[in-house]
């Protein structure tokens, strides 16, 4: 199940932030695959992650960051950003260490269940860490299955090495704009990607 922001629903604009995988971190525990089976998990890994203020986790210390354009966005701002959206992982199969990585299958899934949850949650705008070629193949592939044709935008500018790419999905009777950036959890430059994402996006939870 995914996070979902206590505010989301009060939200004129709708913001899913898509992840990418879970891992096992402790295979020698019994009690580690039951607690990642629960259906909860990642709903409580992410609090776990978000709302612990002090702690260091790249891969929301640094979506923040670059959303708020600051090395050091302030307690309130971080809640009020993922209170305001809806998180989720791309890859529901765990993955066994980092060394492992998800595989065309993995993403073609995960981009099924991403469809329901854009309807669900009646979603405008989408944050996707991740810039793998196979990722996009399967984003791409899916939705043609499907009978929508994802619309890319012109070729956006480069950040260092890596070339954000958005594209616009014409479902449920409107645009969905999704932006793929770098994964936040490492050699992730926030400021030059909050750049990106603020020419492309509109800026979710920012506290006034």
């Amino acid at each position: 199940m995914p996070w979902v922001g206590v505010n989301y629903k009060d939200k004129k604009l709708k913001t899913l932030v898509l992840g990418e995988s879970v891992y096992d971190w402790n295979p020698k525990d019994p009690s580690s695959a039951e607690r990642i089976a629960d259906s909860n998990n990642l709903r409580k890994l992410h609090k776990a992650h978000a709302f612990d203020f002090k702690r260091n986790s790249k891969f929301v210390r640094n979506i923040e960051r670059a959303i708020y354009s600051k090395k050091k966005p302030t307690n309130e701002e971080k809640a009020d950003f993922w209170n305001s959206v809806v998180y989720h992982n791309l890859v529901g199969r765990v993955i066994k260490t980092k060394k492992h990585r998800p595989s065309y299958d993995d993403y073609y899934f995960g981009w099924k269940v991403f469809d329901k949850l854009t309807s669900v949650f009646d979603v405008d705008q989408v944050i996707v860490y991740g810039l793998e070629g196979v990722k996009i193949k399967a984003f791409n592939s899916y939705f043609k299955d499907v009978g929508i044709t994802p619309v890319q935008s012109s070729s956006l500018e480069k950040v260092g090495r890596s070339r954000p790419k958005k594209f616009i999905l014409e479902k449920d009777g409107k645009n969905i704009d999704i932006l793929f950036i770098r994964h936040p959890s490492a050699y992730f430059g926030w400021k030059k990607w909050s750049a990106v994402i603020q020419s492309e996006l509109a800026i979710p939870g920012q506290v006034a």
